[in-house]
């Protein structure tokens, strides 16, 4: 009997065979959690400075998205957001100021002034800017909803909002350049030319 006790604390197994210690287990990595899309500690104002610089200096317009972190639909237009539709228009056609509205009770002293309704069911409320802060568009987030499921935006509608409102391409450069070759021929002169882009 005591025999048998001193196997089983030393882990022996019957038969001989020591006992196998459990094998280890990954360590539980903890990522922090993703930063909030609306950030409630944020200068609107500062941000919207910056993106309007940012636009002139680009070419493009700014988006200015009124929403909330905990409002369904707003979260509903972040996803639709990265639909490969739509991902060219964020990433090259407008710089997205993401303007936090709270319960309803912040910032929107910043949405009157570009003249954005904020109210419950219609977030977000979005506004286009052109490069000197004129508001070109506005609309609520409700019209970009998509007809098969309320509770998703439609990424066609919300890229025909876009499209409608990006600013216009520059333009095009060799009509000036060819006019401007034949004079310098007809003139005898030499021809400076110089390729230069806004970034």
């Amino acid at each position: 009997m005591l025999a048998l006790i001193a196997s089983l604390v030393l882990g022996a197994l019957p038969g001989g065979q020591a006992a196998q210690p459990p094998p280890p287990q990954p360590p539980v990595v903890q990522r922090p959690a993703p930063p909030p899309l609306y950030n409630p500690a944020a200068d609107p104002r500062a941000q919207i400075a910056a993106a309007l610089k940012s636009a002139k200096e680009d070419g493009i317009r700014v988006l200015l998205n009124f929403g909330a972190n905990d409002d369904d639909s707003s979260k509903a237009f972040a996803a639709a957001r990265r639909n490969r539709e739509l991902s060219p228009f964020f990433a090259d056609e407008y710089k997205v100021v993401n303007v936090d509205v709270g319960r309803l009770d912040k910032n929107l002293d910043v949405a009157k002034e570009y003249g954005v309704t904020v109210r419950g069911g219609d977030l977000p409320a979005l506004a286009v800017l052109d490069t000197d802060g004129n508001v070109l568009a506005r609309t609520p987030g409700t019209a970009f909803r998509s007809d098969a499921d309320p509770a998703a935006h439609d990424p066609a509608k919300i890229a025909a909002f876009l499209k409608t409102h990006q600013a216009p391409s520059p333009p095009d450069a060799q009509p000036v350049f060819d006019a401007t070759l034949q004079q310098t021929k007809r003139e005898g002169k030499s021809l400076f030319v110089w390729f230069s882009a806004p970034w």
